[in-house]
C-alpha cells in the first residue's frame, strides 16, 4: 500500500456510512477499494457494513427510521458484501464466519 491508498479505518468508516446513508455507489466503491488495497475484506464487512446495518436497526427500534429504510440499507449492504464475498472466502480458506452467518465457496 502506498501513501495515497485508503487506510483500513477509512474504508471501514466509508462502508458503515454507505449503509447508514443508503449510498449504493459508495458501498460498491468501498468494496472495490478494499479489494485493491489488500485490506482483509472480512474486517470491512464486519466492522463497516454490518455495523452500519446495526446503526440503521437502532434507528428503526427508536422510531427514527422506517421498515423501508431497513430494506434500503440492506440492499446497500448487500451490494458491498457481494463484491467482497469472493475475496473474503479466498482469504479465509474457502469459508468464513460473521457471527452465526457463514460464507462459503
Amino acid at each position: 500500500m502506498n501513501d495515497n491508498d485508503p487506510t483500513k479505518r477509512e474504508l471501514i468508516d466509508k462502508a458503515k456510512n454507505s449503509v447508514i446513508n443508503f449510498n449504493d455507489a459508495e458501498a460498491i466503491n468501498v468494496a472495490m477499494e478494499t479489494i485493491s488495497s489488500g485490506i482483509d475484506p472480512v474486517d470491512v464487512i464486519e466492522e463497516g457494513f454490518i455495523e452500519g446495518m446495526k446503526t440503521v436497526g437502532d434507528g428503526f427500534e427508536s422510531g427514527k427510521l422506517s421498515l423501508m429504510d431497513i430494506l434500503t440499507a440492506s440492499k446497500t449492504m448487500n451490494k458491498g458484501i457481494s463484491l467482497l464475498k469472493p475475496a473474503a472466502i479466498s482469504a479465509h480458506k474457502d469459508s468464513c464466519f460473521f457471527g452465526n452467518l457463514m460464507l462459503s465457496n
